[in-house]
């Protein structure tokens, strides 16, 4: 009898061992992911009319809130930077410079209310609104050809979070934020300098 007592003692503090582990591997936080550069490729690059294209920018982030683009996997001004690699392709002609200058690229955060007590407990809300702003000048002073011109492009996109995200969903949603705000921006910058400054391109 007393082996078996010690024999079922045993088992039981394995078992309970098992359920603890098991435990703390559901409640463990899971891997973060990680993300990619948004890039640019395809047969929509515009072949500029100069010797190279410099990237620049003016905009300087205060790294407090509400501004957040400090935070995310891939900020609006990274993926500025990144367009003006992929889409501005010089063709190495005459001695001019082109310029790409980003001139804002914030993201901002606004908390919402949410609703309280009982009710509230019951039912996800938007906790937070993000709001991503990004505008950019694109310049080309070429003074051989006698021609100068500069477009300005800005646009927006903003998106909710949900209560209760977690870091990871919050992430993802902050890509998506920016990423929505590459597309719009990859519009309607081609679509100014192709309007605005045709000379600027090589035919």
């Amino acid at each position: 009898m007393p082996f078996l007592s010690s024999r079922r003692a045993a088992m039981q503090g394995l078992a309970a061992a098992l359920a603890l582990a098991g435990l703390a591997a559901c409640t463990a936080t899971p891997p973060a992911p990680t993300y990619p550069d948004i890039r640019f490729g395809g047969a929509d690059s515009l072949p500029i009319r100069a010797l190279r294209v410099d990237v620049a920018s003016s905009y300087v982030p205060s790294f407090a809130p509400p501004n957040v683009e400090h935070l995310m996997p891939v900020s609006p001004e990274r993926m500025a930077r990144q367009w003006a690699v992929d889409r501005l392709q010089p063709v190495r002609d005459g001695r001019a410079v082109a310029h790409f200058t980003i001139l804002d690229a914030r993201v901002t955060e606004t908390k919402l209310k949410v609703k309280a007590g009982l009710r509230g407990a019951f039912t996800d809300e938007p906790s937070e609104r993000y709001d991503a702003t990004l505008r950019a000048r694109f310049s080309l002073d070429d003074p051989a050809r006698g021609y100068s011109g500069n477009v300005e492009t800005v646009v927006n996109h903003s998106l909710t979070v949900q209560e209760g995200a977690s870091i990871n969903d919050r992430e993802k949603a902050w890509y998506e934020l920016v990423k929505k705000l590459s597309e719009n921006f990859d519009r309607a910058m081609t679509a100014n300098i192709r309007q605005y400054m045709s000379e600027a391109l090589a035919r």
